[in-house]
């Protein structure tokens, strides 16, 4: 049996019930949660003495808020990962939460996100426990300067004057802090002259370290011998720093130098990093912490005996850029980098490795010191958060082009319902349907796009799924090959979706053809429809689902299957395994954004060699005497001489209109915006009885117009028309202005007459 990842979890929580909810979904996340309730504070401030991994903790109780929970997990430990959980929470109050310390908040509807949010908290506590412990050890490398047997001064290259000086050097030189910040090198060191502190000066430039031994004198007088060791640094002026000895008392700098050492051990050995020293050469390892046992799951014993252990770990595609970086850059003091590691049980890790020189005496490298970091929590967030961007990045382009070719597509589609009734000669009637067939082609691109980037959604009316498998079925067998066996199973008493028929169609299209070349040799595809009723806690499983009757089609295939490391990339735009010409990756991503925009949700179930399943869920409706309801008689599409206002930017779309029109016996006037629609409608006074606006158009768009006209007209007649699929804002606006009708670009010619007739008949 298959155990999850040890987690040891605190549940603010007072009803058991949300309490078990959040434990399966934690388990389905794949951790091992062992838990403890609490419902008050008294009992919170208990639990927190046993350091939980993660402190998840709803919003409202009646004993006590998320907000006072999170308040006392501050006090405690600020260090515990806290996520909020609420049924209902406002956006004030999760930023609130955000600001006061928690890492995450979450809805209980929309708990499948909890697993990642735990993942993300945990990594998040983590960073913050090394920073603390950055902290910790600067502050701790401050106390150990002032505490340290050895002088420690900061000069000023320019004026040779104390930046700073630690305790041991006032004590030395008997003056106090205060006094040394007053002072220079010359005041102190008798045998340093201008000339001598340049040649120094110089000395440090070209090598970057200088030791030696000089005189200081105290302030009463006397003179002390004392070794130094400078180095140059470079902030925003040049600097000294130097670390000074008094030689007469060697010996307890001996001393106090060994008990920093094991300070500095007993830091390293608990530290989460990987804390190493070797050798110039690079060929043995002097230290290595106790951190590499727990990041390469190695043991500190066998890269001792072995160093080559640590490169051999290294992800063969960095190996080659690691070591050549190892060797030029590790002396210089500029290493660092990013590689990959493979542990024993084969699980890969990041790591961001530093190395820094240390010099002797003469200024040459004796050892190479560097700390090797975990850092695969950060890369997995990154990964993440380019995902995002990528696919944000796609739903914009698709958006942005949309509205362009639509307006390129849609003259040319009046244009071939035109001269349909005037090219007779059948070498025109076939180049003609051609040229109807390619713009068609070419809109319903452009609808597949706009489906996985906006939810695009087409007139929907009840649907039979039935039918649409059974016309689906005698399609594939007579395409597909005769290797694979094709089947259909469906329920006699299949409750009706409301959809767009076409649009469905395309989703079983595209996943029966997912499924035909994922059996190259042959196999078995099953369409299998039933009826299904989701309760509350059915629904939640599934971030998409709601409770309700749903229809579910899935769709069975025995072929080679997903492996699953790409399970959770097959609904991504243009991500496909196929060779290149052979798929464009928007197959899945459309069949996703047509399901969702219809209500539905799909789940996926695979394993590689064993085929794959593909549930479609769709919600059913109910008409009451079960049926579809009838449609009514279409009108005839000729007009009666009606004036009507067309605008749009498009000159070519305006002109198609406005012929396909007149075909008609219409009256049209065009206009180019919003302006220039209002002057025509003013000129023309009560003669317009219908106007067709497009609602992207500069100067004045679509929805400023129809205001404008509801202010000089309330009663005129309004269509819109979008190459865009608007959100549910405009919609509702359109629809509060008395919009009749949205017609999409683009559009054949019986549909915008059909519109037409339809708004005038009203």
């Amino acid at each position: 049996m298959k155990m999850g990842r040890p987690l040891k979890v605190l549940l603010g929580e007072d009803n058991q019930a949300d309490a078990e909810l959040v434990l399966r979904q934690l388990r389905k996340a794949g951790f091992a949660p062992e838990w403890t309730r609490v419902d008050n504070e008294a009992a919170l401030r208990q639990a927190l003495r046993e350091r939980p991994d993660v402190v998840l903790c709803d919003y409202g109780m009646p004993q006590f808020t998320g907000l006072q929970a999170l308040g006392v997990v501050q006090e405690v430990d600020p260090g515990i990962p806290f996520v909020l959980i609420s049924g209902t929470i406002g956006e004030d109050t999760a930023v609130e939460a955000m600001r006061l310390g928690a890492l995450d908040y979450l809805l209980k509807d929309r708990l499948a996100r909890l697993g990642p949010a735990v993942e993300a908290a945990l990594a998040q506590g983590r960073l913050r426990r090394e920073s603390r412990h950055a902290t910790e050890s600067l502050q701790l490398f401050r106390t150990l300067v002032d505490q340290s047997s050895d002088a420690f001064e900061v000069i000023e290259r320019a004026t040779a004057r104390f930046i700073d000086i630690n305790e041991c050097a006032c004590r030395e030189l008997g003056y106090s802090r205060e006094e040394l910040l007053r002072m220079g090198v010359f005041d102190i060191d008798p045998m340093v002259s201008p000339g001598l502190w340049t040649g120094f000066m110089e000395r440090l430039q070209r090598d970057g370290c200088v030791t030696g031994e000089t005189v200081h004198r105290r302030k009463d007088g006397t003179l002390f011998p004392v070794e130094f060791n400078s180095r140059l640094v470079r902030l925003d002026r040049e600097y000294v720093v130097s670390v000074v000895r008094n030689i007469s008392e060697r010996k307890q700098a001996v001393e106090a130098l060994q008990k920093s050492e094991e300070r500095f051990r007993e830091m390293a050995e608990n530290i989460d990093e990987v804390f190493w020293m070797t050798n110039a050469a690079k060929d043995r390892m002097l230290y290595i912490s106790p951190g590499y046992e727990r990041i390469w799951g190695r043991t500190c014993a066998e890269v001792y005996a072995r160093p080559r252990t640590w490169i051999d770990a290294i992800l063969p595609e960095d190996r080659a850029r690691v070591l050549a970086a190892a060797t030029t850059k590790q002396a210089t003091g500029e290493y660092a980098e990013e590689y990959r590691i493979v542990r024993p049980d084969g699980s890969v890790r990041w790591i961001h490795d530093r190395a820094f020189p240390i010099r002797d005496s003469h200024g040459k490298v004796c050892r190479i010191v560097g700390v090797a970091s975990d850092v695969t929590g950060r890369k997995d967030l990154e990964a993440q958060f380019l995902r995002a961007q990528r696919l944000e990045a796609v739903g914009t382009l698709a958006g942005g082009i949309a509205h362009d070719l639509n307006n390129i597509l849609a003259p040319m589609m009046m244009i071939t319902g035109l001269l349909k009734g005037r090219l007779t000669a059948p070498e025109d009637v076939k180049t003609l349907g051609m040229l109807e067939g390619s713009v068609h082609r070419g809109a319903n691109i452009v609808r597949q796009l706009l489906t996985f980037s906006r939810g695009l959604g087409g007139e929907k009316v009840a649907v039979q799924v039935r039918h649409l498998i059974k016309e689906m079925t005698a399609l594939m067998k007579e395409t597909f090959p005769r290797e694979i066996a094709i089947r259909d199973q469906c329920a006699g008493d299949l409750w009706p979706v409301l959809g767009d028929p076409t649009m469905l169609h395309q989703v079983l299209m595209n996943l029966c053809v997912n499924s035909r070349d994922a059996m190259p040799g042959g196999g078995e595809l099953r369409l299998v429809a039933t009826n299904v009723e989701l309760d509350g806690a059915a629904a939640r499983v599934h971030p998409k689902a709601r409770p309700g009757k749903y229809v579910v089609i899935d769709v069975v295939d025995t072929g080679h299957g997903i492996p699953p490391e790409i399970l959770d990339r097959v609904f991504d735009p243009f991500f496909t395994t196929k060779g290149i010409g052979q798929g464009t990756g928007l197959g899945l991503s459309t069949v996703l954004g047509i399901v969702e925009s219809h209500g539905g949700f799909v789940t996926l179930q695979s394993e590689p060699g064993h085929g794959t399943v593909f549930h479609i869920h769709l919600p059913a409706v109910d008409f009451g005497g079960g049926g579809v309801v009838p449609a009514a008689d279409s009108p005839s599409l000729a007009g009666g001489g009606e004036m009507i206002l067309v605008v749009d930017d498009e000159e070519n779309i305006g002109t198609m209109t406005r012929l396909v029109l007149e075909q008609k016996n219409y009256r049209v006037l065009v206009a180019r915006d919003g302006r220039e629609a209002l002057a025509r409608l003013v000129e023309n006074q009560d003669a317009v009885r219908l106007v067709i606006t497009d609602m992207m158009m500069p100067v004045m768009g679509g929805a400023a117009l129809i205001r404008a006209l509801r202010t000089l007209r309330p009663g005129l007649r309004v269509i819109a028309t979008s190459g865009l699929e608007q959100d549910a804002a405009v919609r509702k606006e359109l629809e509060q202005l008395g919009v009749l009708d949205v017609i999409p670009k683009p559009s054949p010619a019986p549909l915008i007459l059909k519109a037409v007739r339809t708004a005038l008949g009203r």
